[in-house]
């Protein structure tokens, strides 16, 4: 019986893509199939190893962001991210520098490549080529995919939540959530003051050379990846690797659903990727992060510098919780810290000499000018 579901799932994916299949086909006939697009994503990797990540879709044509001005506008786009008809077994090549792959994508149109970057390779983005090989190759355009590699320059690397950690959601109310995925731009979607300030200082590092690599999971589903990429631009947040999570029927279960035990699984991939690297990790006490990062701490002893968590208010409970998987994680060899704003988190940063003692200033500046410009303040949720 233990077998029965895993199997299931897998069965039902194949079904449902080639359902997929043939009603594009039919669509075609009648010629009313949308074109094809390649959608990148933020790769990672390091200069032996990286992963380059896309998916391919019908290209829905959601209107871009500075044409949507009404709720009515908002709620048609969010309906075209999410009824996605994605493109299983479509081939795709990759170019990196003098590099050349191809591969295939899944049955949920996902391509996941992992490759070999070119010889000197250095720390940083570097845009890597993508190009539709089949089928209905035909006038789609080809798409640069950026790729992160930490190099000798990163001293450690950051995995940030992003729900109530990075962007004022109220993952914990379920109406607020749904009017945040389903109808709000990123232009109105405010980030928590000083977040901004305090990912660059911890980017930087303490080093005049320090490129510090900055990761993002969440529980939010793929289809909002454009929606977030953009927000991270539009409020100055460092870019980094969106690892989010396959909403609907995948191959695992039926998402959203049954916790947040995907996230482990993310992040582990990263600690493993990434093998020299210590981690900060930060997250908010809203969820379960405190405890998927105990986990992460018990299973890479000496890895993890810190574990910050954000407080969300009305979690009097919570607070005995956190204090118990604090001394959890202190056994395992790291520490957490309970903030209730960035500047705590950046002061506690500075003393350890993760950051420089100048970038608290800044980010004090920043979160006092966020909360000026109407931001909600980090206990104003």
């Amino acid at each position: 019986m233990a077998d029965f579901f895993p199997a299931f799932y897998r069965l039902a994916v194949r079904v449902d893509a080639q359902y997929d299949a043939l009603s594009r086909r039919f669509r075609q006939k009648l010629g009313i199939a949308p074109p094809l697009r390649i959608l990148p994503y933020r790769g990672y990797g390091t200069p032996e190893r990286a992963v380059i990540k896309a998916r391919v879709l019908e290209d829905r044509h959601v209107r871009p962001p500075q044409q949507r001005h009404t709720l009515v506008g908002s709620a048609i786009a969010s309906y075209k991210r999410y009824m996605t008809r994605e493109i299983a077994g479509a081939h795709v090549a990759v170019r990196w520098g003098d590099k050349r792959w191809e591969g295939t994508t899944d049955d949920e149109g996902f391509l996941e490549l992992w490759v070999p970057p070119p010889e000197g390779v250095r720390s940083g983005w570097h845009m890597v080529e993508l190009e539709l090989l089949s089928p209905e190759a035909q006038g789609v355009p080809r798409v640069a995919a950026p790729v992160r590699v930490a190099g000798a320059g990163a001293e450690y690397g950051v995995i940030s939540d992003i729900d109530d950690t990075v962007i004022v959601t109220g993952v914990t109310d379920p109406l607020k959530r749904a009017w945040a995925l389903f109808l709000t731009e990123h232009r109105v979607r405010l980030p928590f003051p000083g977040v901004d300030a305090f990912y660059a200082a911890l980017q930087g590092g303490r080093g005049s050379a320090a490129d510090n690599p900055i990761f993002y999971v969440s529980s939010s589903p793929w289809n909002l990846y454009e929606h977030l990429d953009e927000f991270l631009g539009v409020h100055h947040i460092p870019a980094g690797p969106l690892l989010l999570r396959d909403w609907g029927l995948s191959a695992q279960g039926f998402a959203p659903g049954g916790g947040h035990g995907h996230k482990l699984e993310k992040i582990r991939g990263l600690l493993e990727t990434m093998q020299r690297l210590p981690f900060i990790l930060i997250g908010d006490s809203g969820q379960e992060d405190a405890e998927h990062y105990r986990t992460i701490c018990r299973e890479y002893p000496g890895r993890i510098l810190c574990v910050y968590i954000r407080t969300v208010p009305g979690h009097p409970r919570r607070a005995h919780e956190l204090e118990k998987i604090g001394e959890d994680i202190r056994r395992a060899g790291s520490q957490l810290l309970v903030v209730d704003d960035t500047t705590a988190a950046a002061r506690h940063a500075a003393r350890a000499g993760w950051i420089d003692w100048r970038e608290v200033q800044e980010v004090e500046a920043h979160r006092r000018e966020d909360a000026a410009r109407g931001i909600l303040g980090e206990r104003q949720d």
